[in-house]
């Protein structure tokens, strides 16, 4: 191969990195770097000329220590009871399957294997459909962008001059007189909500919030006199057969529900507390609980039920522009909060956030889009454990579903936190007032890319470029799939 093809093929993946019209979200991503994943690539091409596609890829496999680094995150640190990841591009999907699904059953000892048709609780990544729902609406020339929220929906009407536009990017501080999670009735929890106003002391400087999507399901209500989840079902789900995504499971889907209890805090005062709700089949947020009255009706920030062949199959029908029309969805990527900000002689970036999801920000330890992908890349995650990364210009996706929030400590004030004992493999416990000892797996987001997230997308980048290779010596791709169990 040529080093005019090479250079043509490396300024290739650099221009659609660079196809973002914020300045500081390109060039991330080196040529250079990008010469280095290509070049493993055609090493192995090279020296295995008569192996197949499929072995090529396990080669890369192999080489990429993926097994390795899961096995460490998962059975060493214990970061996650487990796992179930999928990834690869339009032509080929792996999915690997790690821990158990449930470590901790009350009055009784039981353990159950993490399985490949397990359901997670998506959590925010609820946010992503309520987002393309008010897009398709834009689609059908049902709602506006700029139209006012209070011009549709009456009961928001502190929400002044506040668009659609407006909520769907985060372009406004919200705050309510009281905590909708603490709401005792969904009738309460409305109240809060209708009487919600803008916060013109906030100078947005964090702009991610709930509020803004759960306003927006109402509008998606108001306008098309349907339930939120039954709206999304009829254009969404059951077009593009995702029949697992759901907001209360059946008999048969409660089986395979991964649990999100036994989730401990541990409070400045020394109070602790060890969550045994919710129960399995009900969501962990309170405000999706409450205001969804436990799966009867759906929010616009959390409450679905998802597993990783629906969240696959998303991922591809957007890639291939078969829930949105392409330029839709380059609007959703598109970073609208993002900023540098002086403070005390030191930059900082503020979020970096799209249309209810999130875009690339330039500190790679911030951002949920790995640097490599797209400027046109988008990401979606949950606080139960779950990612979802959507590259639609390298026709590479990524999902990770977890239940970070079963037997672990999701919150540990810092004032606790000597405490914390680290053993050889980086498995940190914490022993409670009650002599109960509990793996702190509060850094779950932040180890999850570095140790995880980051090298399997590398991973599907470099089938990505194998895959551009073999078309390049004019050989056909057949779509495939690979499913493996990492033992412990």
């Amino acid at each position: 191969m040529n080093e005019y093809f090479v250079e043509q093929y490396m300024n290739t993946w650099l221009k659609k990195q660079n196809e973002t019209s914020c300045q500081e979200q390109k060039n991330l991503f080196t040529k250079r770097q990008y010469l280095e994943l290509f070049k493993e690539v055609m090493t192995t091409l090279k020296n295995n000329k008569d192996k197949s596609l499929e072995e090529l890829r396990e080669i890369l496999y192999e080489n990429s220590n993926i097994e390795e680094r899961i096995h460490h995150f998962v059975y060493q640190r214990g970061m996650v009871p487990g796992l179930v990841i999928s990834y690869g591009t339009n032509h080929y999907q792996e999915t690997l399957v790690v821990g158990n699904r449930q470590e901790v059953v009350m009055d009784k000892e039981k353990v159950e294997k993490m399985t490949v048709d397990s359901i997670f609780d998506l959590a925010s990544i609820t946010k992503l459909f309520t987002s393309l729902s008010i897009l398709k609406l834009v689609e059908y020339n049902i709602i506006h962008l700029d139209d006012k929220v209070r011009e549709i929906v009456p009961q928001f009407k502190n929400l002044k001059d506040t668009t659609i536009f407006d909520l769907l990017a985060f372009q406004v501080p919200l705050k309510t007189k009281g905590r909708v999670d603490k709401a005792n009735s969904k009738e309460e929890g409305e109240q809060l909500l209708f009487d919600i106003e803008i916060d013109e002391t906030n100078m947005n400087e964090r702009p991610y919030t709930d509020m803004g999507a759960m306003i927006l399901k109402y509008v998606i209500e108001k306008v098309t006199n349907l339930p939120y989840y039954e709206f999304l079902e009829r254009e969404i789900l059951k077009p593009n057969g995702l029949k697992n995504t759901i907001i209360k499971p059946t008999e048969e889907q409660l089986k395979r529900i991964v649990p999100t209890n036994q989730d401990g805090k541990y409070y400045k005062d020394g109070n602790y507390s060890i969550s045994h709700d919710p129960k399995i089949g009900v969501v962990y947020d309170p405000k999706a609980r409450i205001m969804g009255e436990e799966g009867m009706s759906l929010c616009g920030h959390a409450g679905l039920f998802s597993d990783q062949k629906d969240m696959t199959t998303l991922a591809k029908k957007l890639m291939n522009h078969k829930i949105l029309d392409k330029k839709l969805l380059i609007e959703l990527a598109k970073n609208r909060t993002g900023r540098i900000l002086e403070e005390e002689n030191k930059q900082k970036y503020i979020q970096y956030l799209g249309y209810l999801c999130y875009s690339k920000n330039p500190n790679l330890p911030d951002s949920e889009v790995y640097h490599p992908l797209s400027g046109q890349a988008f990401a979606s995650a949950g606080w139960t454990g779950t990612q979802l990364t959507v590259d639609p210009i390298n026709d590479i996706y990524f999902f990770l579903a977890g239940n970070r929030s079963h037997n672990r400590m999701t919150y540990i004030d810092p004032i606790q936190r000597d405490k914390i004992k680290t053993d050889e493999n980086g498995k940190k416990i914490i022993t409670l007032p009650n002599g109960l000892e509990m793996i702190d797996a509060t850094r779950f987001a932040w180890d999850r890319d570095s140790e995880i997230v980051h090298p399997t997308i590398t991973l599907a980048i470099k089938y990505k470029m194998l895959e551009d290779m073999i078309l390049f010596y004019e050989k056909e791709l057949t779509k495939s799939e690979k499913v493996k169990q990492i033992k412990k």
